[in-house]
């Protein structure tokens, strides 16, 4: 049986009997996941890195030994805590994204039960996750944003696809739309709720709020145009706003660098000729696109660094769709002669 079939029975038997997701998925991570808890022990270090490299701890430990401890002891630990806390103060830009770091790693672990099920469920749209988490980190880093928040943001920015994972065009075969026999406003209505689905998914899962957060703007309030433009073939009076992501546009640096590159890399993979020159054109007119539809009107993002953020998608594109030197079929297929079987001449 084919993984369309599989697909389509488990959803018309989830609206037949819609099973509790959240059980259903942690019971299914029992027992496929051996992975070490990596993550738990990240998050824990995570915390302790907060305390310890937080100079107002330093300095109110600082304060209660000058009171406690008396004499020369209680003089040389209050100085060595001041010291510490001075050189915290002083750090305090390089490593206040030391906590961070180490719970983004945890997240990134591509064994983590949502990124197994939509390597399996949704391969498609896996290939397109892990090619955008390229982007985004390599344009994060260039502008000087958190590049390994922007990677996990985008391993987990479709997630909410694993719920319908056939009605979305990187996951279909060729020929098979089940878009084809729905009215627009039905279809508009499943590619809408994959940020809805995410979102629940993501919470249900324990994902923290940074990283819901490019689930949540990763498309803004951009309209979803290709049925929005159906609709209107049948009828002028449409509800826009029923044709729109619900956003909100992108609050951060990094979830707008998500935005731009999860338009850009799938505008690129659909051209027929992905040359040099196509594919910088292509990623200007993307962001050119999103700037001008007010999508990037909340980000802390500059024009300048926009310009970087260019530089490094065409880089990294332009490499990724590189041409490839046509292979010689062999001459004729290598003929293997069996052996005889030594036994049978006895």
């Amino acid at each position: 049986m084919n993984l369309w079939r599989r697909l389509s029975e488990r959803d018309a038997a989830e609206e037949a009997e819609p099973p509790d997701r959240a059980k259903r998925e942690n019971a299914a991570a029992a027992k496929t996941s051996f992975v070490p808890r990596l993550d738990i022990a990240l998050e824990i270090a995570a915390v302790m890195a907060r305390i310890v490299l937080d100079p107002r701890v330093t300095f109110a430990i600082a304060i209660a030994v000058a009171v406690l401890v008396p004499g020369r002891t209680g003089e040389l630990v209050t100085a060595f805590f001041v010291a510490f806390g001075s050189l915290l103060v002083y750090r305090a830009e390089r490593w206040r994204r030391i906590p961070d770091h180490l719970r983004w790693l945890g997240w990134a672990d591509l064994n983590k039960p949502l990124l197994r099920r939509l390597s399996l469920e949704a391969p498609g749209t896996y290939a397109h996750t892990i090619a955008m988490a390229n982007l985004t980190e390599a344009a994060c880093n260039a502008i000087g944003a958190d590049g390994l928040l922007g990677r996990v943001g985008a391993y987990y920015h479709d997630i909410g696809k694993l719920r319908k994972p056939q009605h979305f065009v990187e996951n279909q075969p060729r020929g098979r739309n089940p878009h084809d026999k729905l009215k627009p406003s039905t279809s508009a209505s499943i590619i809408r709720s994959h940020v809805r689905d995410g979102i629940e998914l993501a919470k249900e899962n324990g994902v923290p709020r940074p990283i819901r957060a490019f689930i949540a703007e990763h498309h803004g309030t951009l309209p979803i145009s290709y049925f929005l433009a159906k609709a209107r073939e049948r009828d002028d009076s449409v509800n826009a706003t029923e044709y729109a992501y619900p956003g909100p546009i992108p609050q951060s640096a990094e979830t707008a660098i998500c935005m731009l590159a999860d338009a850009a890399e799938a505008t690129v993979r659909s051209l027929a000729d992905p040359t040099p020159p196509a594919i910088r054109a292509t990623v200007e007119a993307t962001i050119a696109q999103r700037i001008g539809d007010g999508q990037l009107a909340d980000a802390p993002i500059t024009l300048r660094q926009l310009s970087v953020v260019r530089e490094q998608f065409v880089r990294i594109l332009t490499g990724m769709y590189h041409g490839r030197i046509e292979y010689p079929a062999p001459v004729r297929p290598l003929a293997i002669a069996p052996k005889p079987d030594s036994r049978a001449s006895a």
